[in-house]
């Protein structure tokens, strides 16, 4: 029987073609070629090395062991060359008596407690000490890796001190935006207090009214981020307009996300920062004043007395130095130094040369101590992480 092509074949007959070739599934791809399997099958095994690997506890501890060595080569014979001459330190250091290098450590150590207790009232649940660990940990980190890199090591750390993902998260952002909040408000205090105190340098008036001027409105615009919804998309809104206008400038592609990072920022941060306001201000601005005693006592114990430079210059220079801290700029000593000079009105040799010491003793108690510190509590951490992992395991088992 003939049938018509198209046409549907008849009930109970068959097409030839239907039964040797299948109609081919549109939702599926075909089968790779017979030559390709070998290659699939041994990138599978090769797949499956890496991840037993990677599972291996002595493969992951060797390879933490060697970041760390790496990181501390890099530290001390890479990043602190470019800004420390050790035989400056050593000069500085050997012109100081046992009870001022006590009294200098001391200082420094009471900058990493102040920062603590601001790691601490950034994530409610947190123990002063947990908070001095993972600020000390990560202020090593800081030397080496330029943030935000020193806080994902305070996000691992909150991992394993117990909390979420999330509030580890909301925690280090709201450490590292209030941070930079009082770090730029201690220009601010600095020249304000060089006012009032008659040694301000002859543009310090001009100065004071520009810092305070942005500083207000970036801390007002922060505070409306962090209140309502509805002000944090007008906010992003804002910031990014004027970040297309200046992306534009250098022919590159503005973020189109910023209003939404804004108003998520204010979303997770606010519960927070509200219910835990004064001990976060409190706690950040004294770590910013213990930086001020830091450079006070160095400044003191180098020689220079407050008829050379008082206590207003003092605040002063402490203002600039955390500024330029934060720069990512190798040898900022050398580049600050000639302009503290002019600032502070120090024209003869003597107290150039002295405040030089007093930078360098600055320098090796906001640097170089927390860094020996971070390396020890890094050690304990990672030793209290292997012992709390093997007891874990242990109970696994005995409940078995």
């Amino acid at each position: 029987m003939s049938s018509t092509p198209g046409a549907d074949p008849e009930p109970g007959s068959q097409d030839p073609q239907a039964s040797t070739t299948p109609a081919p599934d549109r939702g599926m791809t075909a089968a790779p070629a017979g030559d390709s399997q070998p290659a699939l099958e041994e990138d599978a095994k090769q797949r499956g090395r890496l991840a037993r690997l990677v599972r291996n506890q002595r493969f992951v501890k060797l390879v933490a062991v060697i970041i760390m060595i790496a990181l501390l080569y890099y530290a001390f014979f890479v990043v602190l060359p470019s800004e420390i001459n050790w035989d400056d330190v050593t000069a500085a250091l050997s012109a100081l008596t046992a009870a001022q290098v006590a009294v200098l450590g001391l200082s420094g150590v009471i900058v990493m407690v102040f920062l603590g207790w601001a790691s601490k009232a950034s994530l409610p649940g947190l123990n002063i000490y947990q908070g001095f660990e993972s600020s000390g940990t990560s202020q090593m980190t800081a030397f080496v890796v330029p943030p935000p890199g020193d806080y994902l090591i305070r996000f691992s750390m909150y991992r394993t001190y117990g909390f979420t993902d999330a509030q580890s998260g909301v925690s280090v952002l709201i450490a590292m935006v209030l941070r930079y909040v009082v770090i730029f408000f201690m220009p601010v205090l600095g020249y304000g207090v060089a006012l009032v105190g008659g040694v301000a340098p002859p543009n310090g008036l001009a100065w004071f009214i520009g810092l305070t001027v942005a500083w207000v409105v970036a801390v007002f615009l922060l505070r409306q981020v962090i209140r309502s919804d509805a002000a944090a998309h007008a906010v992003g809104r804002w910031i990014s307009a004027a970040a297309s206008k200046v992306m534009r400038l250098f022919h590159r592609t503005p973020a189109k996300d910023l209003e939404a990072s804004v108003v998520d920022f204010g979303f997770k941060t606010r519960g927070t920062i509200e219910e835990n306001r004064t001990s976060l201000a409190a706690s950040n601005f004294l770590w910013g004043l213990s930086n001020v005693l830091v450079l006070g006592l160095a400044i003191r114990f180098s020689g220079i007395d407050s008829s050379t430079i008082s206590l207003a210059g003092i605040f002063l220079t402490a203002g600039a130095l955390m500024v330029v801290n934060i720069l990512p700029i190798p040898g900022k000593n050398a580049l600050v130094a000639p302009a503290l000079f002019t600032m502070l009105a120090l024209t003869t040799t003597a107290d150039q040369s002295d405040l030089t010491a007093a930078l360098v003793l600055y320098r090796v108690v906001t640097w170089i101590e927390p860094m020996l510190f971070g390396i020890v509590l890094f050690l304990l951490w990672r030793r209290r992480v292997r012992r709390d992992t093997v007891t874990t395991v242990n109970d696994e088992f005995a409940e078995k």
